[in-house]
């Protein structure tokens, strides 16, 4: 199976976007024996939005990711782990470089633990 991963990143290079603020996502593409590529650069547009933290602006993002299968950002709101949980989107707090992140992701994937992705 392969996975689509959205990364919440400002510089391309670390994880360090909090999912309500995140107006740019990385996607990655993750194959089944645990290689992976960057594949789109996505940009949401919150200056359209009203400024803040509602429910419409989550709902908005989560279906701007609604062809991921998991979303790394370095914080997430219960709410918005939520909405994405109902997607069938895994969520996790993670700040660490991508690279590194992306490592671990394939040895939790590896492990085993990772089978409610799947």
């Amino acid at each position: 199976m392969t996975w689509k991963i959205a990364i919440g990143s400002v510089d391309g290079i670390n994880i360090n976007q909090h999912f309500g603020r995140c107006d740019r996502f990385l996607i990655y593409r993750m194959e089944p024996e645990g290689s992976y590529s960057i594949i789109e650069d996505r940009s949401y547009d919150r200056q359209a939005e009203a400024a803040g933290h509602d429910t419409h602006s989550l709902q908005n993002t989560a279906a701007l990711l609604a062809d991921c299968s998991i979303v790394l950002v370095s914080h997430i709101g219960p709410g918005a782990r939520a909405l994405l949980y109902e997607q069938g989107i895994q969520a996790m707090a993670v700040e660490a470089p991508i690279e590194q992140a992306m490592e671990r992701l394939v040895h939790f994937l590896r492990s085993g633990r990772g089978a409610i992705l799947q």
